[in-house]
C-alpha cells in the first residue's frame, strides 16, 4: 500500500478529478486551474478511471463526484482510502440522494465538499480552490473512518435530567462531521447541559447530518426548527445556509433561524452569531467547543464567552484535520482547556457536571 503524503509537494497542487458529465468536469478543471497553484493532472468520468489516475499520478488532492457509471464515488472513496490515502473533496448534487452519500463519504474519510449549482446559483468555483487547497496540506494519517462504539437504533432510554445548568455550543468545519461522530456518541442522555452544535454546510446537508448522529448517540438529535426550545439531553443542529441565534419566549431558551445576508461572506451557518447570541443568557454557564476547521470562525464568539465568564475548550493541533479555527482562539489565548479530539467528549462532561452542581437555570417542567 502507498503511503499518503501529509503536504502537497512542493510547487504546484497536482489534482485528479472524478466527474462523470463533461459539463460539469469542464467547470472544475477551469475553475481550479485558474488559481495559479493548482494543476490538474489527470481526471475520469468513472471510479475505474479515477482509480488508475490515482495510482499512476499520486496527486495531492482528488475531487470526487458520487453519482458515477461503473463504480460509485463511495466504492471508489474506499479503494482510495484502503489503498492510495489522498485527501479527497466530494463535489456533490443538493439532492436527498446526494447529501447523504456526501455525509457518508465525510465518515469514511472525505475531507470534505462542495455543493454543485443549485437553485440557479453559479459554480461556487472560489470554494472549491479554498477547499481543494486546505486539503492538500491535510496529513492523510489523521483521516479515518468515523467509526461509534454505540450501534445505529441502539439509544439508552435512561431519564432525560431534570434541569438545564448550561448550554455547549460546538462549532466545526472542515473535518468537523468526523471529530462530532467521535464526540457526541459519548455524551449521556441525562447530561443537565443543551447542545447546540454549528457545522460549516450548505442547505440539505445538516438534516442528514443529525439524522446519522441522533442514530448513533444516546441524546435526542434534530436539525434546529424556529422556535425549538434548548432541552437537557437534546442537541440541535443549525441548519445550513441559515444563520442561528437564541432568544428567551416565555421565559424559555428557543433557538431563532434567520436567513444569510447575501451580501456578507460570513460563514453560514456561523459559530460566532450563535456563540455570541447565547452569552448574554447563559453567561458563565455557557461552554463553547471548537474543533476542527478553516478560517477564524469561533474566535469572536470565544471572545464573548471569555468576557461573560464562560469556557472554551478547543480540539489540540495533532488530532486536527485543520487547525485554522482552533488555532485562532489558541492562538488569542481564550482556551481554557485544549484536548486531543478523544478526550473532548469528557472534558464537556466534566465542565457541565461542575456547573451543574449550581443551583439550575431551567427546571425541565417549565421548558
Amino acid at each position: 500500500m502507498n503511503e499518503g503524503r501529509s503536504n502537497a509537494r512542493n510547487g504546484k497542487i497536482r489534482v485528479v478529478v472524478g466527474e462523470d458529465s463533461p459539463l460539469i468536469r469542464t467547470m472544475i478543471v477551469n475553475a481550479l486551474e485558474s488559481d495559479p497553484e493548482i494543476k490538474v493532472v489527470g481526471h475520469g468520468s468513472d471510479g475505474r478511471a479515477v482509480l488508475k489516475s490515482v495510482a499512476e499520478l499520486k496527486p495531492d488532492c482528488i475531487t470526487l463526484d458520487l453519482e458515477m457509471p461503473r463504480m460509485d464515488g463511495l466504492e471508489t472513496l474506499r479503494y482510495i482510502m484502503s489503498e492510495w490515502p489522498t485527501p479527497v473533496v466530494i463535489v456533490s448534487g443538493y439532492s436527498a440522494v446526494g447529501a447523504n452519500l456526501a455525509i457518508t463519504c465525510l465518515e469514511y474519510g472525505a475531507v470534505d465538499f462542495v455543493a454543485k449549482t443549485g437553485g440557479g446559483k453559479r459554480f461556487p468555483a472560489e470554494e472549491l480552490i479554498a477547499k481543494v487547497k486546505a486539503a492538500a496540506s491535510v496529513d492523510v494519517g489523521r483521516m479515518r473512518f468515523a467509526h461509534s462504539e454505540i450501534e445505529i437504533g441502539a439509544k439508552q432510554r435512561k431519564a432525560f435530567a431534570s434541569s438545564l445548568g448550561s448550554v455547549v455550543v460546538i462549532g466545526a468545519s472542515t473535518g468537523g462531521p468526523q471529530a462530532l461522530m467521535e464526540i457526541i456518541p459519548k455524551l449521556p442522555r441525562d447530561i443537565p447541559a443543551g447542545i447546540v452544535i454549528v457545522q460549516h454546510m450548505p442547505p440539505n446537508f445538516t438534516s442528514y447530518l443529525a439524522e446519522r448522529l441522533d442514530a448513533r448517540s444516546h441524546l435526542d438529535i434534530h436539525e434546529a426548527k424556529e422556535g425549538d426550545a434548548i432541552l437537557p439531553g437534546r442537541a440541535l443542529v443549525a441548519p445550513g445556509g441559515k444563520h442561528l441565534f437564541l432568544e428567551e419566549r416565555d421565559q424559555c431558551p428557543c433557538v431563532m433561524i434567520l436567513e444569510k445576508n447575501a451580501l456578507q461572506r460570513t460563514a453560514c451557518p456561523s459559530i460566532d452569531f450563535a456563540m455570541t447570541s447565547f452569552v448574554p443568557i447563559f453567561r458563565e454557564r455557557l461552554i463553547g467547543v471548537i474543533l476542527t476547521g478553516m478560517g477564524r470562525d469561533g474566535a469572536a464568539g470565544s471572545a464573548a464567552i471569555h468576557l461573560y465568564g464562560g469556557k472554551t475548550i478547543c480540539q489540540d493541533k495533532e488530532s486536527s484535520l485543520i487547525y485554522g479555527m482552533p488555532g485562532s482562539v489558541i492562538g488569542n489565548n481564550l482556551a481554557d482547556e485544549v484536548c486531543p479530539l478523544g478526550e473532548i467528549a469528557d472534558c464537556i462532561i466534566r465542565n457541565v457536571r461542575e456547573i451543574g452542581m449550581r443551583e439550575p437555570v431551567y427546571e425541565r417542567e417549565r421548558l
